[in-house]
């Protein structure tokens, strides 16, 4: 009940979804599931308009398709797929941007690298840290938590 009030408000106000359909050929959908597997792949309406805006003040450009990459590799492979198919890529980590990068204003595939999120190192003698994408300031400090070190906030990170 509460669901339909607030789909009556919403068409009341003259908002609709920003998400249209999809414009991949499936035979590349499934190119993609190939790599990563099927649970790792949406067309799903709300998934893509989830990932087709951020912070910012830019309406809502969802991609065609959001991906969940977990390793290096499959990074890889999806890039060449995309390559191969002139489709156009567009890096997600947590949505929080503030400038719109993240808006698929041509459509194509949403990397979602969020379940990339190993540290991989941490050498306390020179300060440094390699880390996976989707690693948060707050899952790395943890980490750090009893080494001395700390990760602070950095204006436009």
């Amino acid at each position: 009940m509460a669901l339909r009030r607030l789909l009556a408000l919403g068409a009341a106000l003259g908002r609709r979804s920003c998400c249209s359909k999809p414009s991949l050929p499936p035979d590349f959908v499934e190119a993609l599931r190939a790599v990563v597997g099927a649970p790792n792949v949406s067309t799903a309406a709300a998934v893509r308009e989830q990932h087709g805006h951020d912070e910012s003040m830019h309406p809502c450009a969802p991609p065609d398709v959001v991906v969940w990459p977990q390793a290096v590799g499959q990074v890889q492979e999806l890039a060449a797929l995309c390559h191969r198919g002139r489709v156009p890529m567009v890096p997600f980590g947590t949505g929080t941007g503030l400038e719109g990068g993240v808006n698929a204003v041509q459509g194509g595939v949403c990397f979602d690298l969020s379940r990339m999120d190993a540290i991989a190192e941490l050498s306390l003698e020179d300060f440094s840290v390699t880390v996976e994408p989707g690693v948060t300031r707050k899952a790395l400090n943890k980490h750090l938590r009893g080494t001395g070190l700390w990760f602070p906030v950095v204006s436009k990170a």
